[in-house]
């Protein structure tokens, strides 16, 4: 796993092709700069793979990046651009002072840097797994995002991730004196790391509390032993700065999904 997301160093017209989920990606070091051609595939890969390949030959599919003298290229993970919605289509119901453990598999995106990781020297992103759009909240207040499914998991030793995706652990606290009833589920990827831990990368661990219907939640970032080991490797940075605590919306209630 270590072995793909790391920096490489390239010869003059070296080229590699990286494989990745759905996508292929064709890097070409040039005099001054890279020739970079991506493509979605049907098939996804089983494996993270770098391969020598003779060519790539300049085209109207490929792009061009002058970055001066640059050798380096580092290839790192990263979670999508946008939120990303869990849709409950199996009546999770969590009552008044308890709490529910859930995991769910996020897909993951590549990210190239030359020289060093830093956002002005970001070459391109490609999701490894196309999401679909969806909208979370109201018509006229809501915010787009990316839809997950309806797929969940009870504990960490369960979940059957893919190489190129990242696990994310979430507990969720009904601090109210009803039923919560989860309908919709918004999780704010943007500001969660990534960690390593053995063949998986998983995401911070998330808290979230809920303290009724017509109040913002408290949602927590934070590491545990069980989840991302006791040795923490952090292998990328959230996209957006982190919060130790956050207030802000996380369910969606279509109609009257909250029960006294």
């Amino acid at each position: 796993m270590r072995s793909f997301w790391k920096k490489y160093h390239f010869a003059a017209n070296q080229t590699r092709l990286f494989k990745a989920g759905y996508s292929e990606i064709v890097v070409k070091h040039i005099q001054n700069g890279w020739l970079v051609k991506s493509e979605v595939v049907d098939q996804a890969s089983d494996d993270l793979l770098v391969e020598e390949v003779d060519e790539l030959v300049d085209g109207p599919n490929v792009l061009q990046f002058y970055t001066g003298n640059s050798n380096e290229l580092i290839v790192v993970p990263a979670l999508p651009n946008k939120a990303v919605v869990f849709k409950n289509n199996k009546n999770i119901k969590i009552s008044a002072g308890e709490s529910a453990n859930l995991f769910f598999r996020i897909p993951l995106t590549l990210q190239f840097y030359f020289n060093e990781v830093k956002d002005e020297n970001r070459l391109m992103e490609i999701p490894l797994q196309r999401l679909s759009d969806t909208w979370f909240g109201e018509i006229d207040s809501g915010e787009p995002a990316y839809s997950i499914g309806s797929n969940y998991y009870k504990s960490l030793k369960e979940v059957d991730a893919r190489i190129w995706e990242a696990i994310a652990s979430v507990e969720i606290i009904n601090n109210t004196f009803g039923v919560l009833d989860l309908q919709r589920l918004i999780l704010r990827v943007e500001e969660f790391n990534l960690y390593l831990k053995g063949d998986q990368i998983l995401t911070n661990y998330i808290t979230i509390e809920f303290k009724g219907q017509d109040q913002a939640e408290s949602v927590s970032l934070s590491t545990r032993d069980d989840i991302q080991g006791k040795n923490i490797v952090l292998i990328a940075k959230s996209r957006l700065s982190e919060s130790r605590k956050l207030l802000r919306r996380s369910f969606f209630f279509i109609k009257n999904m909250y029960q006294n």
